[in-house]
């Protein structure tokens, strides 16, 4: 069947609008979280205020109680540095988007919704963002499947996202959902729902300490401990580790720690181990799963919290920046202990 298929440009103006009304959504079951830095916004912002092209943001339209929304496919980082530069939540060279520069933004002011923030960008540089015309492709499906078919082709070949991202694009099986579940929980960006509106990922967003929202990443457990490093935990990496976890409470043998079981374990190059992992996941239940590897997890934590150590120091008596592997060694040391032994 022909696919339904618009390019057309919208005004930054515009795009704000639909924001606003929460018609732009995120389906968490494959879109990565919002992990641009503050300088990487701000590049983008300044290309917007140049008037220099920028990538296509592609986006599906899907029905929510009865009425359009827009599911972000792909361009959530770019749409969330636009709508969060507009809300005043960051600068462009030291200065503010003019609130009074659009109508919508003007009628939140009023209405003590959005305070303007200073010193004030030029009237006529926020002019220049408002009406820069954002290119959008909106797609129209009837099986919410092929959206993560085009997700998953999209980012296939991608430069941007790390190996850890593109094995979770689109994955959807029950390895993925169990991984990506508890990866948010530890990191604390857990919601109730897959699907939110744009406006809410701020709240569960990896920030610096340069921005007053979000999780701050020098807080989420894996930093803290200096388990992973910041921009390892942007890539996913914290994924990889609980991944491989996973895998080894679930299957009969200890499984292989690399790159190319966890392509297999996410349905990237499905192979019989797919299939197998898979089975075991449903004997198991993923609730079960997921409920042992908190309970190890807490021990973990709560053993570095009353040493105030640290994970490479208490373990390693030394100061690196990153010890994956330790960690994986010493989580299912403490879970063959308190779980399996029982």
């Amino acid at each position: 069947m022909e696919k339904d298929l618009s390019i057309r440009g919208e005004t930054i103006q515009r795009v704000y609008n639909l924001y606003k009304a929460n018609k732009f959504t995120v389906n968490r079951r494959y879109q990565r979280k919002l992990v641009w830095t503050v300088e990487e916004k701000r590049a983008f912002i300044d290309s917007l205020s140049r008037g220099y092209p920028v990538p296509i943001v592609l986006l599906a339209e899907v029905k929510i109680d009865k009425s359009n929304h827009y599911e972000i496919i792909d361009g959530l980082q770019r749409l969330n540095a636009i709508t969060s530069f507009i809300d005043g939540e960051f600068d462009l060279d030291g200065r503010y988007f003019d609130l009074a520069t659009m109508v919508e933004s003007k009628e939140l002011l009023d209405k003590e919704e959005l305070i303007q923030r200073s010193p004030v960008l030029d009237r006529q540089i926020c002019g220049n963002i408002a009406k820069y015309n954002l290119p959008l492709s909106v797609f129209q499906f009837e099986d919410v499947t092929e959206v993560d078919d085009v997700f998953k082709r999209i980012n296939a070949n991608g430069r941007t996202l790390s190996q850890q991202d593109l094995r979770s694009a689109g994955a959807t099986n029950r390895f993925s959902t169990v991984v990506r579940r508890i990866a948010s929980k530890v990191r604390g960006d857990g919601t109730d729902s897959d699907v939110l509106p744009l406006s809410g990922m701020n709240k569960i967003s990896i920030t610096s300490r340069s921005l007053d929202y979000g999780i701050d990443i020098d807080h989420i457990f894996w930093v803290e401990r200096r388990i992973l490093s910041k921009e390892a935990v942007r890539q996913s990496a914290d994924e990889e580790i609980i991944g491989h976890i996973v895998a080894y409470m679930a299957l009969p043998e200890p499984p292989p720690v690399n790159s190319d079981a966890l392509d297999e374990y996410f349905g990237r190059t499905p192979t019989e181990k797919t299939v197998v992992l898979e089975t075991a996941l449903q004997r198991i239940s993923l609730e079960k799963i997921e409920s042992n590897f908190l309970s190890v997890f807490n021990e973990v934590r709560g053993l570095l919290v009353d040493a105030n150590e640290t994970f490479t120091r208490l373990v390693l008596d030394e100061e690196k920046n990153a010890a994956p592997r330790y960690f994986q060694a010493v989580f299912l040391a403490v879970y063959e202990l308190l779980v399996e032994r029982v």
